[in-house]
């Protein structure tokens, strides 16, 4: 074959690679625009690089410790089908992101409860963000709007103008479900009332920290948000008083313990991990960060009490999977 018709025949491979080129480049801004079309603009990166979670089974209750950073955001996926979302990690664009992909990854469509266990900003930071496509029906708050922490006080702002009912957490709520998988679901701090009677108002700070306890055929979570040691010795009075026995709590047989305050000295006593006999231990916290978390003191009172540690800075998102049958299991989504 000589020089010319050589010559043309690559043109001719040329023009059709640039016309495959072309209808390929076309094919993507078209299903661009669909996407534009239905998602707002700002919302793209929330579908592109989610996480590799399979879809929950019949009858499982699944709990999903989310690697934010230095946060706090856990998901829970019940045995009914709703979602509750605790706490909403901080206030970086990389933590609301992360939230926002686990969220297509699980393909939730609504927020039935969410929780914030009380106003910094690592806690509540995304939230915002989060409004922006999901209302959630029924939130728990600290406090109104009137805090010292900006992104507490945006979030509750936002929150208004939706219309999800809200109250302030306290010891009276009661989410169980006596459905076909039933589950407890009890708030077990704050108080409403003081020893002596007297209401108690809602606090901003981590004494205010909600605590719940999950139990499903079982198995037991307790959520414990940035509770203080004066919290867990109040918990521990009262149980041994048989204040939580009697509203059918089991804190003696918590299984798996949500680590307060990212590890922090502040909390997690030795005393209160061997009473609640926690037999995982998972901590949210963030690479390297600066508070030094989690804590020489918080790991030792969990491994001196036989604990395994799990950790959102070393072992990415944490998914807790409870079954029907009472039995759970750990998978870690790794960094």
């Amino acid at each position: 074959m000589g020089y010319e018709a050589e010559k043309i025949k690559a043109e001719k491979k040329m023009n059709k690679f640039k016309r495959r080129l072309f209808l390929l480049v076309l094919l993507i801004v078209l299903t661009l625009c669909v996407i534009a079309a239905f998602v707002g603009a700002h919302t793209w990166k929330y579908y592109f690089d989610l996480p590799s979670v399979g879809a929950r089974a019949e009858g499982e209750l699944r709990v999903h410790f989310l690697d934010v950073g230095q946060g706090d955001c856990t998901v829970v996926e019940l045995p009914d089908d709703k979602i509750m979302l605790i706490d909403g990690g901080n206030t970086s664009e990389e933590s609301a992101t992360a939230i926002m992909r686990y969220f297509k990854a699980l393909q939730i469509e609504a927020i039935d409860y969410l929780l914030v266990t009380h106003a910094d900003s690592d806690h509540c930071g995304g939230l915002t963000t989060i409004l922006q496509e999901y209302t959630p029906k029924r939130a728990f708050l600290p406090v109104s709007e009137q805090t010292d922490t900006g992104a507490y006080a945006e979030f509750f702002e936002a929150l208004v103008k939706t219309d999800c009912a809200w109250q302030y957490s306290n010891r009276s709520v009661d989410l169980s479900s006596e459905g076909e998988y039933p589950y407890t679901l009890r708030f077990l701090y704050p108080y409403t009332i003081d020893t002596e009677g007297e209401p108690i108002s809602p606090q901003t700070d981590n004494e205010g920290s909600a605590v719940v306890w999950l139990d499903y055929r079982g198995a037991s979570v307790l959520f414990t948000g940035d509770a203080p040691k004066t919290t867990e010795e109040k918990l521990l009075r009262d149980d041994r008083l048989g204040l939580l026995t009697n509203t059918g709590v089991a804190l003696s047989s918590t299984e798996i313990l949500k680590v307060a305050h990212h590890g922090s000295a502040d909390s997690t006593s030795r005393e209160f991990v061997e009473y609640l006999g926690v037999e995982h231990a998972v901590i949210s916290c963030g690479e390297d960060n600066l508070y030094g978390h989690p804590s020489n003191e918080a790991c030792a009172a969990l491994t001196g009490a036989r604990a395994e540690i799990l950790r959102t800075d070393l072992h990415g998102h944490v998914i807790a999977t409870l079954s029907a049958t009472g039995n759970y299991n750990f998978e870690k989504l790794g960094k």
